[in-house]
């Protein structure tokens, strides 16, 4: 039996009338400019795919130089296959779910231990004490999938496995989550496969360590030997080491039925356990460093997605380049014993981008390029033995504030999120007072109950679309030399407007009793009073940093 990943039809793409297909690894990437994109059944299933395809890129093409990526994107048609050919060469059999000896991504080792159900690598069904919303499957019920389905959420699970208790193979039961749930995973998308192929692309050579952090012994998993069945737990040899990160053992079980390869079991135990700073290896995500409390400065944390408010409330960390900024007294101290660098970055885009600016000034891509940042996701329950959601965002992602070396668009940008954030809170404070004035106490604040007003309001989601305009109207007027402040007032309108529009909805929900009605009107005066005290925030901020007559005609 074999399943070649190549050739058998297994990648779920969307052809550039719209129609889905699937096709195998080969005619992926020789006919890239063919299809529209890669779209699996969830945001992880797409994100993961994405993240191996990269790794074969990488390992294919490099590109090593600029030079040799503008030969790549000068072929809109699709990558050439003369790399491909001699790397399958190389590594024979390679990409072969049912191979005998090394299975694609598989741990042969575990054929010793009983399969479980094919359902622990399907995140959408219950398997043991994995809670889903929808999905009724018993332990009695015996779920099975084709080759394509099992191939495509193998690789899913090695990425977003949930944490808690596995299948052991002998002892060692207990395993964090996969990588990939600690992070939004951005991909820059083009108008076709091929663009964001590339566009997703970073100068790659191993022997000479690029990127950042890789090493000569980087390589994807199924360039190893196949691991040892025990957990065990290493820093990366590089970037498509990383890219397909072992977190999971696997080893798919199989049977025939009417002439069909269906896989009926799988054996998943816990892997590898990266240890290394996240933000020094992953370029696929954007990073921060939070303010805590004492002014001071924690951390890098990835950017994540957020159930409630959307991805483009970090278009600063996704989109414009590191700034560094000096950090408190205590630190300089350190910095005066060496102890720490000079500066520390403030944020963190992913690395693409940093390519894509480059890019730019080489002329290979012209500057009033509008692409789009897609963002995947996922969040675990409380105990991070369940998924509590997946989700795919986006931004515009104008190449001229890729570019954008002037912190003024920064500050903008930051003051249009901190103006969503505090109206935002103020719309939660207004029924929080209401609730104290009512009961006497606050209503509870746990992390998945959130509040009320977040709950049932479309405040946070119809942002999304003046946001969006609000990017692509800041990367005309960087690109024309125009004033941002226009765009930037238009912004600061629209989102007084739709918080005042939940506010009032809140209001004449109310009920019409005396004392309540009192209560709600003492709450929609404060609310009142701290909506325009942030209005003045905004447009003193728009003041600061509107430039001058002299600079603009510089």
């Amino acid at each position: 039996m074999s399943f070649d990943l190549l050739s058998e039809p297994w990648l779920p793409m969307v052809d550039s009338g719209g129609e889905p297909v699937e096709v195998g690894l080969r005619r992926a990437l020789l006919e890239a400019g063919a299809f529209r994109r890669l779209a699996g059944e969830a945001p992880t299933v797409t994100a993961a795919l994405h993240r191996l395809v990269l790794a074969l890129v990488h390992r294919v093409y490099g590109p090593a130089s600029s030079d040799e990526w503008a030969l790549l994107w000068a072929e809109p048609e699709g990558l050439p296959p003369g790399p491909l050919d001699e790397y399958t060469a190389r590594h024979p059999g390679a990409f072969d779910l049912l191979h005998p000896e090394e299975p694609f991504l598989q741990c042969p080792p575990l054929k010793v231990t009983a399969p479980g159900t094919a359902g622990k690598i399907v995140a959408f069904r219950a398997t043991g004490s994995n809670r889903t919303l929808f999905d009724h499957t018993t332990a009695d019920d015996r779920l099975t999938l084709s080759l394509a389905e099992a191939a495509r959420w193998m690789v899913t699970t090695l990425a977003y496995d949930t944490s808690g208790t596995k299948q052991s193979f002998t002892t060692v039961r207990i395993s964090e989550g996969g990588l990939a749930n600690r992070f939004g995973t951005a991909l820059m998308e083009g108008k076709t496969f091929h663009e964001t192929l590339l566009l997703n692309t970073v100068l790659y050579n191993s022997d000479a360590e690029l990127p950042l952090g890789t090493t000569a012994q980087d390589r994807p998993a199924w360039e190893a030997p196949p691991p040892e069945p025990e957990p065990d737990e290493r820093p990366p040899y590089g970037w498509t080491d990383l890219l397909t990160w072992p977190s999971r053992r696997i080893l798919l079980h199989t049977r025939q039925e009417n002439d069909a390869t269906l896989v009926d079991g799988v054996v998943l135990t816990p892997g590898t356990r990266l240890t290394a700073d996240l933000d020094r290896v992953e370029l696929m995500a954007g990073f921060r460093r939070p303010w805590l409390k004492g002014n001071q400065q924690g951390r890098m944390e990835p950017v994540a997605l957020d159930e409630l408010r959307g991805i483009w409330r970090h278009s600063q960390d996704l989109l414009l380049s590191s700034e560094r900024r000096w950090w408190n007294t205590f630190q300089a101290k350190l910095r005066d014993r060496d102890l720490l660098p000079a500066e520390e970055p403030e944020r963190q885009r992913p690395a693409a981008l940093n390519h894509i600016a480059e890019l730019v000034e080489d002329g290979l891509i012209p500057e009033e390029t509008v692409y789009t940042l897609r963002v995947f996701g996922q969040q675990l329950g409380d105990r991070g033995g369940d998924t509590y959601f997946w989700q795919e965002e986006s931004v515009p992602a104008p190449v001229a504030l890729l570019r954008a070396e002037n912190a003024r668009i920064g500050y903008l940008i930051g003051y249009a999120v901190s103006l969503a954030d505090d109206l935002g809170e103020a719309l939660t404070m207004l029924q929080r007072d209401y609730y104290t004035a009512f009961h006497g106490d606050r209503p509870s604040k746990g992390r998945r109950q959130g509040t009320p007003v977040e709950a049932v309001t479309g405040y946070w989601p119809r942002l999304t679309v003046p946001f969006a305009d609000l990017l692509r109207e800041l990367g005309t007027a960087v690109l024309s030399g125009d004033s941002e402040i226009v765009p930037m007032e238009r912004w600061g309108n629209r989102t007084v407007e739709l918080a005042d529009q939940d506010a009032r909805r809140w209001l004449h929900g109310t009920p019409r009793r005396d004392r309540l009605v009192l209560a709600a009107a003492a709450c929609w005066e404060a609310y009142e009073e701290q909506r325009q005290s942030l209005g003045r925030v905004f447009r003193n901020g728009l003041d600061r940093y509107s430039p001058s007559q002299e600079e603009r005609a510089s």
